[in-house]
């Protein structure tokens, strides 16, 4: 892992990147917190152990300008610092400090925090590469989706025509029979061809139109004197049907 350290004393600088390097890391080493902010900006480290007091930049701004910042990746930011109590480190977690390591640290405790850091690190990697295959998984079903809806659209654009052609030819050759001198039993007949093919166009128009409809505009849909495609209605559509119509499997 490449290592950033910050802190204006030398001595803690080679300490440091000497335990480092013995735990197999690389090493970049700067004397304040505006050489450490530029050299972070960079991208190459996502680990960066920083002193809490140097001049200029302190450890708690450089953390508030890597939290405030848009990094793609996340950094990992430990504090090296001689101060104790509650207070003090309270205020280096509202900065974004992830840990720390009080001065002088033992080796031992220095190897088990960069451990720590290193394990934070694989999960927050992790969690972003399940984050982004989740998106891209997203983006092809809404692709997919949008494609389908389409082809939907253009079904029942055919289908519309298909569906109302023949019923508007089964009502204009009712019309043609009421026009002519009938027996009241033809006449009973030609009303209820009449009755059934205008009730079962309203269905097919409001079955078109709910079937056509994305979800958000089922609520806007206008029925007029249209019966409402209750559950009864379509069982009611279904009965109008002859028997040898259902589909096969």
């Amino acid at each position: 892992m490449h290592i950033l350290i910050a802190d204006d004393d030398e001595m803690t600088r080679l300490l440091i990147g000497s335990a480092l390097t013995r735990l197999g890391h690389t090493v970049r080493a700067v004397r304040n917190g505006h050489e450490a902010w530029e050299a972070w900006l960079t991208g190459e480290f996502p680990l960066v152990i920083s002193d809490w007091m140097m001049p200029d930049l302190d450890g708690l701004e450089f953390c508030r300008r890597v939290r405030a910042h848009p990094a793609e990746h996340y950094t990992h930011v430990i504090l090296l610092t001689s101060r104790s109590g509650k207070t003090s480190y309270l205020e280096a977690m509202e900065a974004g400090a992830d840990d720390f390591i009080t001065k002088p640290f033992e080796k031992e405790e220095f190897a088990a925090r960069i451990q720590v850091a290193e394990r934070i690190l694989k999960l927050h990697a992790n969690l972003r590469a399940a984050n982004l295959d989740l998106e891209r998984r997203v983006a092809e079903r809404t692709d997919e989706l949008a494609r389908a809806l389409d082809a939907r659209s253009e079904f029942f654009s055919r289908a519309s025509h298909e569906l109302r052609t023949p019923m508007h030819h089964i009502l204009g050759f009712a019309q043609l029979l009421e026009a002519d001198p009938l027996v009241p039993r033809q006449t009973e007949a030609v009303e209820q061809i009449l009755t059934s093919g205008q009730r079962l166009l309203a269905l097919i128009d409001q079955m078109l139109a709910v079937s056509a409809s994305r979800p958000a505009e089922l609520d806007s849909l206008e029925t007029g004197d249209a019966p409402v495609l209750t559950p009864e209605a379509l069982a009611a559509l279904a009965d109008m049907l002859p028997a040898d119509s259902a589909p096969t499997r």
